[in-house]
């Protein structure tokens, strides 16, 4: 089953579709539950839920009364509220992260641009040890380190196993030549790359200090509808800072960063001429 997080953000998209085709307002839509504007709001922002008998009223105001997509939205309304996998992690996980990794483990294609960092799902666990423990505002505490450090690991099966995800990075020479840890802790990181490399749904690029690049890394997301929907994939494009992170799925935002990922993933050297790179990287760190 899908993640609470993606089932909750397919409900969103539904129930505004469903309001906006028929011209009702957040304020009449809000008035129907005798609940404040907020509610409607957070709800088409995949934010919260609905009970099934919520879920009931809004389809009456909203007039929908085909028979497949009432017995869509009230699935929805019906299992959005249980907690999956990812439940056990929770004291690991920052609140702030926790939709992402849910978005993460659904998501069946992954395209990523990394600035400075490995990313995670290609983290090593030295690596991820030594990110947790540098300095800044995030540090983790001794104690949780290695239960920290399983959850990376545990996150990263989504690209294993017998239907994998399929990913696509393009990392920026500084994740080969930013030094964090030894020379051991690099060069394990390197070999680790050029390996997954190799892995038929795994494609890594990297893009050169010769070519421009962003000065900010981000990712696209595309996420099957929860089953039995019959609705369109979601793409969703995830950017974050030191203190935020935003979640856009609008369609102008998601062309703009499908269109920088297309400059990126064609200024970058092909496959073949990444992971000699990355191998060369790896020799440097002997």
């Amino acid at each position: 089953m899908s993640t609470q997080t993606v089932r909750l953000k397919f409900l969103g998209i539904a129930m505004r579709e469903f309001r906006e085709q028929t011209d009702v307002t957040p304020q009449q839509a809000a008035k129907t539950l005798g609940r404040a504007v907020s509610k409607i709001t957070r709800l088409e922002k995949g934010q919260n839920g609905l009970t099934v008998a919520e879920a009931e009223k809004l389809l009456r105001l909203y007039q929908v009364t085909d028979e497949a997509q009432v017995a869509e939205v009230l699935d929805l309304a019906r299992t959005s509220r249980r907690r999956g996998h990812w439940a056990g992690h929770r004291s690991t996980i920052p609140l702030g992260l926790r939709p992402y990794i849910e978005f993460e483990q659904d998501a069946s294609r992954h395209r990523s641009y990394g600035m400075e960092l490995v990313p995670g799902l290609l983290q090593t666990p030295n690596y991820t040890r030594v990110m947790l423990l540098r300095p800044g505002p995030a540090k983790v505490a001794p104690e949780d380190i290695d239960r920290v450090v399983q959850t990376r690991i545990d996150r990263q099966q989504t690209l294993f196993g017998d239907s994998p995800a399929e990913a696509h990075f393009v990392l920026s020479e500084s994740c080969l030549r930013r030094h964090y840890g030894t020379n051991r802790v690099m060069h394990e990181q390197m070999l680790h790359l050029a390996e997954m490399a190799l892995r038929p749904n795994i494609v890594i690029q990297i893009l050169p200090f010769r070519v421009p690049g962003t000065t900010f890394g981000f990712k696209i997301m595309r996420i099957p509808a929860p089953a039995p929907s019959q609705r369109d994939p979601l793409d969703l494009v995830y950017v974050e800072t030191l203190h935020n992170s935003d979640y856009l799925d609008d369609m102008p935002s998601v062309q703009d960063y499908d269109s920088l990922w297309s400059y990126l993933s064609a200024a970058a050297l092909g496959p073949e001429d990444s992971r000699r790179m990355i191998l060369s990287a790896a020799q440097e760190y002997e």
